[in-house]
């Protein structure tokens, strides 16, 4: 695992998040009882041991912020601009001292976890948005946000549906991403496609994938060996079957609903595209990092992308060349039309907190006009609030991605899974389609035994979720 900064900085030290994507680390705490009881392995790959066994020991101290943060993986850049906001806000509030503690990808969950077993941390934490900070809540961990920032503020921030429950709202989002379908314009043109009309629905995307082949292309491009490609599949193809969140909440909580074909089912489509060949042979050697050099040499047609991958190819390849499209329409759902975006990551005010007005108030500070505008120069990715200019995104591609990620139903379905019915059954069922292991069919009862072991042996967790009615996105 990559090396990354130790402990934790006040203003005037460079800030560094691990580089260990969320996905590869929820599929290694997943399996068992999830994060927190997975201390030895975590050390074993790597973790930050030395801020999981301090984690306990951080306390709230009046005129002190602690803040736990997490961002520069996600949005390389997220580091400088935090650095600025703290010398900023100095300022504005000399007095007051930030400490800023760099988070660990794959300690993220379970150094929090830590915190809240002794019941003292820092301040403001970072948890990625939905199931991962409602389980915080559900620990009676967190203070609502929405009881110390005024709504005429919260009205002005995106996807806050994703961090909703019980009227309040927990956690505040600073940007957007979203995974889109790229594609090659230039190897369109070469196989007869008009790269300025690209597929849209399943019959057109098979078509297209035809040609594309017949032509000598390798028309889809993808890593699965960790699981994640078929991950983000089922992120982007079983949306369309949804007509609210709440339906796959309920689906996964009665565990065996999971094998009906509006769940499941898409798994059929799946594995119709690796039997005719169409993904790169590497694709079970492959993590999701390595397939995606497949596209950015140029060598296939289609691939998928979150915003920053997408501005990567667009700078390996040349801007002229990249083009992106949903995912080809064939489901019915209300949620057909959307696009699987999220927050992604969400910072909140801890329930020991001393300082929850003080932490408040440099949350609100992070969505002033002035940072809003540091946060894209400094990192190119969207901003959650209605105040940031899409103007600014001059780039075509680019521009087109945060209005799929603003404009319509927007969720990233993923968010929804309990990390281990995620981590033993979302990611394992990919796997049998894509290594041709198992059939749709075994993928499906895959889901089923996952969610009822969950529900034995996650009890408290699974009432949780059995009471959780999740706010419908944004444009349904």
């Amino acid at each position: 695992m990559p090396d990354r900064e130790k402990g934790s900085r006040t203003y005037g030290r460079t800030l560094s998040g691990g580089k260990l994507s969320r996905r590869r680390f929820l599929r290694l705490v997943g399996a068992g009882a999830g994060a927190a009881a997975m201390p030895g392995l975590l050390a074993a790959c790597g973790g930050d041991s030395q801020q999981q066994q301090n984690a306990p020991d951080v306390q709230s101290v009046e005129g002190k912020l602690t803040f736990w943060y997490w961002g520069e993986s996600d949005a390389p850049g997220a580091s400088d601009w935090m650095e600025e906001n703290v010398e900023a806000y100095r300022e504005e509030k000399p007095d007051l001292e930030i400490n800023v503690v760099p988070q660990a990808t794959e300690t993220l969950i379970s150094s929090f976890q830590a915190a809240v077993s002794a019941n003292q941390g820092p301040d403001i934490a970072s948890q990625w948005a939905t199931g991962p900070v409602l389980t915080q809540v559900w620990q009676d961990a967190v203070a609502p946000i929405s009881d110390y920032v005024p709504q005429s503020e919260i009205d002005q921030w995106l996807n806050t549906s994703e961090n909703t429950y019980d009227g309040k709202l927990w956690a505040m989002p600073m940007y957007l991403i979203g995974i889109a379908v790229a594609y090659n314009r230039e190897l369109f043109e070469k196989a007869g496609l008009d790269p300025d009309a690209p597929p849209q629905t399943w019959d057109e995307f098979l078509a297209a994938c035809d040609k594309l082949k017949g032509a000598g292309t390798t028309p889809l491009s993808i890593g699965n060996q960790d699981g994640f490609g078929g991950a983000w599949f089922f992120a982007n193809m079983e949306l369309q079957n949804l007509d609210s969140l709440e339906e796959w909440v309920d689906a996964v909580v009665s565990g065996t609903r999971l094998s009906e074909a509006k769940y499941t089912g898409w798994y059929e489509l799946l594995n119709e595209l690796v039997q005719k060949e169409y993904f790169n042979d590497s694709v079970n050697s492959l993590t999701l990092d390595k397939g995606h050099a497949i596209f950015s040499r140029g060598e296939s047609a289609m691939s998928l992308g979150t915003d920053g991958i997408v501005r990567q190819w667009q700078q390996d390849l040349g801007a002229e060349k990249v083009g992106v499209m949903k995912m080809p329409r064939f489901g019915d759902g209300a949620l057909a039309e959307g696009f699987n975006a999220t927050q992604s990551i969400s910072h909140f005010i801890c329930k020991w907190s001393k300082n929850k007005e003080e932490a408040a108030a440099f949350l609100r500070f992070m969505h002033t006009p002035e940072r809003i505008d540091r946060w894209y120069k400094l990192t190119g990715v969207g901003v959650a609030d209605r105040r940031f200019d899409p103007s600014v995104i001059k780039d075509p591609v680019l521009k087109q991605m945060y209005g799929w990620e603003t404009t319509g139903p927007q969720a990233w379905l993923q968010n929804y899974n309990p990390v281990q019915v995620d981590s033993e059954a979302n990611i394992p069922a990919g796997q049998l389609i894509f290594s041709q292991s198992g059939s749709p069919q075994e993928a499906s009862q895959l889901w089923v035994q996952v969610a009822r072991r969950w529900q034995s042996q996650q009890p408290e967790q699974y009432q949780d979720w059995q009471s959780w009615d999740p706010a419908e996105p944004e444009g349904v």
